[in-house]
Parts: structure tokens; sequence; C-alpha cells
């Protein structure tokens, strides 16, 4: 403690004031003095309770240390379920995404193949249909074709024939030179006197062959222009024989087309 007094060596003081103290430099003595003085009336440092709440803080067994570590463990595990869960959430959608487009896929291909065989079944059965009726058709254009043509070619046929024998001079000849042998054989059956007319053509080359057959008193022939050449026409007391070529032709028609005489 400094002293409120200048104490010298000298035996006069005066009273000391404080604007001296201002004005006044402290010996280097004072000055070296006041820090231990200071220090001798400091009051004692009082420990520091915070460290030690600090420590108690940080204590890893700690109920308050173990819970928050729980928590930051739970919040993490429920961020990567969360992540977890958004991952696959995304690759099952892809996927379902992928397997269903497959299965409509698949079931589209199914059905546009069903409607196709759908569709080709009832074009077949319209098409055995058509067929079928074309058949019947045909068929019975075929029935009429028998009923209505076939008569007409025989027709045809027969006036081809008709026309061919008819323009071959030897054929006729044959024919009505059969036709009178028959009936100079048949004689005895035939009453006389018997009148036969034939061609005047025909008539100039066959009366010279019969002669020699012929009885002058039982046949006559006489010309007759009418009468096509190759045929005849016999008269006797009691029948009329027509031996023309066209009354022979009408015959064969009459026997192709099944008409009785």
């Amino acid at each position: 403690m400094m002293n409120m007094y200048n104490h010298t060596n000298s035996v006069s003081w005066k009273p000391l004031h404080f604007q001296d103290l201002a004005l006044s430099e402290l010996s280097p003595l004072t000055s070296q003095q006041q820090p231990e003085e200071l220090e001798e009336f400091a009051p004692p440092l009082e420990p520091d309770s915070h460290d030690d709440q600090d420590e108690d803080s940080f204590d890893i067994n700690s109920p308050t240390i173990l819970l928050e570590l729980e928590n930051i463990k739970q919040q993490a595990r429920d961020e990567a379920y969360q992540e977890g869960f958004n991952l696959g959430k995304e690759e099952g959608f892809n996927i379902g995404k992928q397997t269903g487009y497959e299965q409509g896929f698949t079931l589209g291909h199914q059905e546009g193949l069903d409607t196709i065989e759908q569709q080709l079944t009832a074009e077949k059965l319209t098409s055995i249909n058509a067929i079928k009726n074309l058949a019947i058709s045909f068929q019975q254009s075929i029935s009429q074709i028998d009923e209505r043509i076939v008569p007409k070619l025989f027709d045809l046929a027969l006036l081809a024939a008709e026309k061919t024998v008819g323009s071959l001079s030897k054929v006729k000849q044959k024919q009505l030179l059969h036709i009178i042998k028959s009936l100079i054989e048949q004689n005895t059956i035939v009453n006389p006197p018997i009148v036969v007319r034939i061609n005047p053509t025909d008539l100039l080359w066959l009366e010279p062959q019969l002669n020699n057959e012929l009885q002058p008193q039982q046949w006559q022939f006489i010309a007759d222009a009418n009468i096509e050449l190759g045929g005849c026409k016999i008269f006797t007391q009691t029948n009329e024989i027509d031996a023309s070529v066209t009354h022979h032709w009408q015959i064969i028609s009459d026997n192709v087309h099944g008409v009785e005489h």
C-alpha cells in the first residue's frame, strides 16, 4: 500500500497533494512493487465451472449423447430407406412398365392374331359357300346344257352327216341299190305291180344294172325330180314305202332323240 506521505532524507517535508501524484512518475522500485502489491490484494481465482460442464457435455456415454447419436443413426437409416425406396420404386416402375409393355404387346399380338384368324375363318367359310353355290349353279347349267344343247348337237351332227352323205354320189348309189335289191328279195310279200319313183339321174345308172333281175311286168321305174339323189319312193297296191334320204334322216334323228315311230 502506498504511503500518503513522501519520505525523504531531508528533515523538511510538505504535505502530498493528489495533483502531485498525477504529475509525478513512479520510481523504478515503486513500479516494480506495484504488481506484487496488486497480486497480494487480488482475490484468489475460482475454478471455472464451464470447463467441467464442457467436459461433462462431451461425455460419449452420457444419455444425451447416446440419444443424439441414436437420432442421427435413425435419421441416416430413414434417409437411406427413403433413397432406397425411391430408387426401388423407380426401378420397379421401369420393370413394371417394361413387363406391362411386354404383356400388353403379347396380349395385343395374340388378340390381333385371333381377330385375323376369325376374319380368315369367316372369309374361308364365305369362299367355301360361294364355291358350293358356284358348283351347284354349274351343275344346273350342265344339266340345262344336257337338256338343251345336246339335242341341238345331235341335230347338228345328223345334219352334217346328211350333208356329207348326200354329197357322195357313190354312197347314194350303193344305198339306193341296196334298197331296191332288198325289195326284190322281198318280192314274195309285196304285191305287184311295183312302182319305183327315183331321181332321173339315178334312173340312168340303176336301170341297166337291174335289167337282169327285174321282171318288166312287175317293176316300173318312173323318173321323179322331187326325189333326192340316193332316195326313192315305192308304191304297191296296198303299201307306200318312203325310202327318201330325208325320210331316213328323220327316222335316225327321231331314234337319237328317243321318238318312237
